[in-house]
């Protein structure tokens, strides 16, 4: 699973727009609050790449962090947790108009 997304000109590091720019979820990790609800959070990482096969050669051209209670990416649809991440994920603002893949 993927997600596709435009990475506009006024956005990219690199000063070039990248149509279709192609994100992976490459790690993420859940950690709990010291608070009285105790309530767990997932962070998660983003890497975007210009082509749809990345190799361990091709370089990056964006990345991403996300920050989510537990309980927001649950609610989520998706069958495995893997993909409730990447639906939660494609609900950001940030993230508006991208595509699973």
């Amino acid at each position: 699973m993927a997600i596709q997304h435009n990475i506009t000109e006024d956005t990219s590091e690199f000063g070039i727009a990248f149509n279709n720019a192609y994100y992976r979820l490459t790690s993420f990790n859940m950690h709990r609050d010291n608070n009285p609800d105790n309530t767990f959070w997932v962070a998660m990482q983003i890497v975007a790449y210009a082509t749809t096969s990345p190799d361990q050669f091709t370089r990056d051209i964006d990345l991403k962090n996300f920050h989510a209670p537990l309980q927001d990416i649950e609610a989520k649809s998706g069958d495995n947790f893997l993909a409730k991440c990447y639906t939660w994920i494609m609900d950001q603002e940030e993230m508006s108009g991208s595509t699973a893949v």
